[in-house]
């Protein structure tokens, strides 16, 4: 059974430092991706992401918990990497960029309908904010109720439900524009 991070943050604040490295390890991949999806360069998102989990160490006493951890470190993972390409001038991947990582693996057999719709899913999420990209993982991959993300992100309920309601529009306008111009298979 997986730890509560709110148990494993009292071990933190309580000085078992080292219980700090099960949410790193936890939370990495999510957070890479999110800081990825915002810096151009991998290295650079590496970094961000390096500083992403020392800044919530350093701030772990601010942590209110009036929304989960998660959604917490995510809002340090888009304020420190939309920072940083404000900082450097990097802004968001290119589409070769997109194209060489989505394509540079051998397809199953049986699964061209899937990845297509998959790598058009990645590129008309390119072309989404960083701001909206941070609202759809929140309710989409951490399934966040829309009061926290609400919290989190500084914006109403019905904002952000507005906001969700718009950025699916947006993401179908996109999808539907890219799956011209670039060959899917249905």
């Amino acid at each position: 059974m997986k730890e509560a991070d709110e148990m494993i943050i009292t071990r933190v604040l309580n000085g078992e430092r080292d219980a700090y490295a099960v949410l790193v390890d936890r939370y990495k991949d999510r957070v890479f991706s999110l800081v990825r999806g915002i810096v151009k360069e991998r290295h650079v998102a590496e970094e961000v992401a390096q500083d992403v989990f020392v800044k919530a160490y350093i701030s772990l006493k601010k942590f209110r918990k009036e929304s989960g951890f998660s959604t917490w470190l995510y809002r340090i993972a888009y304020n420190t990497a939309v920072s940083q390409t404000r900082k450097k001038k990097y802004l968001y991947r290119s589409f070769d960029e997109e194209l060489e990582m989505t394509d540079s693996y051998d397809a199953e057999p049986g699964k061209e309908v899937e990845e297509s719709r998959q790598k058009l899913l990645t590129r008309a999420l390119l072309e989404l904010s960083a701001e909206d990209k941070l609202i759809l993982m929140l309710y989409y991959f951490e399934e966040k109720p829309v009061e926290e993300i609400s919290r989190s992100t500084a914006l109403s309920v019905s904002n952000v439900k507005v906001k969700l309601f718009r950025i699916r529009k947006k993401l179908k306008i996109i999808m539907e524009r890219l799956g011209k111009t670039v060959p899917v298979i249905y």
